[in-house]
């Protein structure tokens, strides 16, 4: 859809096998017909939403491989971070601009302006279009919290880093973001009558956002001066390139590598596979057959690539390592989103 892949998430189908049967307890087939619509406009806009950030990053040059549909929302994945703050908030503030016109749309259809809160509280009138648009409200208000990795996170982020440097405007906005986490753990375990475990969860989900925020851009300022080869996996195991799938299971026994790449006598590159890749061919083709056939051949890293170009590249393939070879293609080391974790370690941690 507009050249952007949209994914859903396998848990997204259980969420909606959740809800039938409650709406089916609640109201019978009718009732369970009508929640899923509900659930299913819900999620669209929250599709709306994301690819409201996928098109005003697309003005900045930056593509959208993807987007995600979980249970807790969307993921727009972009490419690479934004080249400034101006064009970090237009991108931020453009998901929630989408929900606002939602439901400026559905006031104009109804004629008047609902209340979002007695429509939710059931007293305002239990329409189709009246729940719609408090949703989008509820989307609109959820989203502008100022925390990681919601939207409003990244718009206090951005006003920050119009006068500071960006980690240190991310470090106060991540801060932010965990003490309101911290505020909103407290009222759920405490204050709000009886444990609300959603709430506890969005909390969590808050607070380890936050932390990886700022581990990221850590990370990316930290990693000026590094090169791949200053980070990368040297022990790693290769698999010969002719080794058998009946063979592998040998091979993979007694080590915790999660990528392999597949080589000739020479070390010379001819593809990587997953562990899990590696794991399905064992179960379903012929010991016979080649492991061959279920490597990838992926783009290879320079020992002296920058960290930043590495990581642009891992954001941009959603793989979980590449291989680094060196002039001769031969593999000399593995990189991936652990190796990049090592430089934000040394960082200040949150």
């Amino acid at each position: 859809m507009a050249g952007i892949d949209v994914r859903v998430h396998v848990t997204f189908f259980l969420l909606l096998a959740f809800y039938a049967a409650s709406f089916y307890q609640a109201g019978g087939m009718a009732g369970a017909v009508g929640g899923i619509i509900l659930m299913l406009l819900l999620f669209l806009c929250v599709l709306l939403h994301e690819f409201g950030h996928a098109f005003a990053a697309r003005r900045y040059g930056i593509r959208t491989p993807d987007i995600t549909l979980l249970p807790i929302g969307g993921l727009a994945r972009l490419e690479r971070m934004p080249d400034s703050p101006w064009q970090e908030l237009m991108i931020a503030v453009a998901g929630p601009a989408v929900n606002v016109g939602i439901a400026a749309g559905i006031a104009l259809v109804l004629g008047t302006m609902p209340d979002p809160w007695k429509i939710l509280e059931g007293g305002g009138g239990g329409g189709l279009l009246e729940i719609l648009f408090a949703m989008n409200v509820i989307l609109i208000v959820f989203n502008m919290i100022p925390a990681f990795p919601m939207d409003g996170g990244r718009v206090l982020r951005a006003l920050l880093a119009m006068r500071l440097p960006r980690v240190k405007a991310t470090l106060i906005a991540a801060r932010t973001g965990q003490v309101l986490a911290v505020l909103f753990a407290g009222y759920a375990l405490f204050l709000s009558g009886s444990p609300n475990f959603i709430l506890l969860f969005i909390a969590l989900f808050v607070f380890m956002g936050a932390k990886q925020e700022l581990a990221q851009v850590q990370m990316r300022a930290s990693s000026g001066a590094l090169r791949v080869g200053d980070v990368m996996n040297t022990s790693f195991r290769a698999l010969p390139v002719n080794v058998n799938v009946g063979d592998l299971k040998a091979r993979l026994t007694g080590n915790t590598q999660e990528v392999f790449p597949l080589v000739d006598d020479a070390l010379h590159l001819h593809g990587l596979a997953t562990r899990a890749e590696l794991l399905q061919a064992i179960a379903e083709l012929p010991p016979e057959s080649p492991a061959k056939c279920v490597a990838r051949t992926l783009p290879a890293l320079r020992p002296e690539t920058s960290l930043q170009e590495a990581l642009e590249t891992l954001q941009r393939l959603a793989e979980p390592e590449l291989p680094v070879v060196n002039p001769s293609s031969q593999i000399v080391g593995l990189f991936g989103m652990a190796h990049l974790q090592k430089v934000a370690q040394s960082q200040t941690s949150v």
